[in-house]
Parts: C-alpha cells; structure tokens; sequence
C-alpha cells in the first residue's frame, strides 16, 4: 500500500509522542511537526530530531495524532480544528475512548475530517520526552475504536503506518469495550499497587521482598495528574472492576476468619487454573485482531 501520509503532526512531546516522533522519523520520507506547550519539551525533541518544525505548520499535515491527557486533548483540537484542511485524519492516543471519541467524532465531521480513536499498550515508570525511544512501540498491541462513522481508507492507512512504526498487533474494540477491558487490565492494575504500597509496613521491610513484592508495586510510581483523569473519566467501569475485586477479596479473608482450608485452597486452585489457561493461550478473545 502506498503510504497516505507524508506530514505528520504530534501534539503532546511526552513519553508517547515523543517515541512516535522518533520512530516516524527513523522511516524517512515523513515530515514530522510537533506541538507542546513545554518550551524546553521542544527544544529537545528539535535537537533530537524528532521533529522538523515545532509549534507551527498544522495545515500541511495529512494526519495529526493527538498524545495529551484526555481533556487537553479535546482542548487541542477544538482550538485548533480551523487550522485543519479537509481530508486530515486526527487520531487520539488517549488511555480512555469513550469520552474523546464522543466529543471528537462529531466535531471531526462536521469539518471535513476523519477521526480514528486508538490507544497504544506500551510505556515506562518514568515520562517525558527524555524517556522516548523509536522502539516504545515495537511488538506492542494498539487498540483502534472504530466506529459506524469511521472511514474505512483512513483507518487501513492509519493501520498500516503502525505496522510500519512497529506495533505487533492491533485490535479492534468499541470505545465502551476498550473502556471496560482497560479498567481492568490497567486502571485496576494501578489502583492496586498504590494502595498496596500504602500499608505501613512498607517503611519496615528491609531484607523481606522478593520477585513478587517488586512485581505488585512495580507502577506504584505513578504520574498522579494523568491517571487520576484517566480514573475519574472513566469511574464507573473502574468502581465496577474494583468492586468485584473487593469481593474476591472478601472470599478469601471469609476462609481465613473461618479456618477453612478447603475453600482457602479452592480459591487458590481457581486463580491458578486461570493463569495457566492464559499461558497457554487459551484465551476467548471477543475483539477483532486485524
């Protein structure tokens, strides 16, 4: 397929759109303009080389991939949709779905513009642009929400240049589903290690961790502005995911107060059976692989 995109612009020079500059810029033949409001942000990303022009130049742009928090993503382009030729496609890489692509689908096509919603699984502990690096995304899964309005030719392009950026896989989702689905497999996952580290034996453990400590607080470290919007957007599939873990929770703390061996072991065998049919591969995925 011939690429369809040769001027690319990437609002937000964080971790996400930093990599993406810089493996846009590591293909060739792409143009790559970017857009912060940290002026040192972009000072570093131009001597980087990740972009060519910085703060200027969205009109010329065939695609414009929007990495900011949810909120300032909306924001961005609505302050700046007038900039916009007809025919650009706008993609956001926001971790929730449901809210962008409520207020940006319509507000793309009401000017002439294909938007797409997609979120790439792939990051660090730490942010900012001087964690980008050109392989964030190699082997990774990116999840697109498409929906009833999206064009079918912006998303085949947009699918292809990812497999050129090096995604591994992507998956097809509703924003309601990816929202639901996310809530557990990161939100909760976050949410769980904060709380986790909370205890007040945290400060006392010296020469008591192993592997499976590090690994339940291992994104305790968190960037608390982002992932409370995150949270708060999307509060009812997290409340409903954190509810049923309190549950679970509950089970086990019942067989504890009952001296009860056979359904402590019970659980334990569940969880166990669980994983090992995830390792195996035997999943029932409902999201479409494309």
């Amino acid at each position: 397929m011939e690429r369809r995109f040769h001027t690319v612009g990437i609002a937000g020079l964080g971790l996400i759109g930093g990599s993406l500059a810089l493996a846009l810029q590591r293909l060739g033949g792409i143009v790559v303009h970017g857009y912060d409001l940290d002026g040192d942000t972009l000072e570093a990303a131009v001597h980087a080389g990740a972009i060519t022009r910085a703060n200027e130049g969205l009109g010329e742009c065939d695609l414009v991939v929007v990495a900011l928090y949810p909120g300032a993503a909306v924001h961005f382009v609505g302050e700046h949709i007038a900039e916009l030729r007809p025919g650009t496609v706008v993609a956001d890489f926001c971790g929730i779905k449901r809210f962008p692509c409520a207020v940006l689908e319509p507000l793309c096509r009401a000017r002439g513009l294909y938007y797409l919603g997609a979120h790439p699984m792939a990051g660090k502990e730490i942010s900012g642009f001087a964690a980008a690096d050109a392989n964030l995304f190699r082997g990774a899964s990116l999840i697109l929400t498409p929906t009833e309005e999206t064009d079918p030719a912006a998303l085949a392009a947009f699918q292809e240049l990812c497999r050129e950026v090096g995604f591994g896989r992507l998956v097809r989702s509703t924003p309601e589903g990816h929202d639901r689905i996310i809530a557990y497999t990161s939100q909760l996952a976050h949410i769980l290690s904060s709380a986790y580290i909370q205890n007040p034996l945290s400060s006392d453990f010296s020469g008591f961790t192993g592997g499976s400590f590090q690994d339940l607080t291992r994104v305790a470290r968190m960037n608390g502005e982002m992932w409370a919007e995150l949270f708060e957007r999307n509060r009812d599939m997290l409340i409903e995911q954190i509810d049923e873990l309190t549950l679970k929770l509950g089970e086990y703390r019942q067989a504890l107060e009952n001296e009860d061996s056979r359904a402590l072991w019970a659980l334990m065998e569940q969880g166990t059976a669980i994983k090992n049919r995830l390792l195996a591969g035997a999943s029932d995925p409902k999201w479409e692989e494309v």
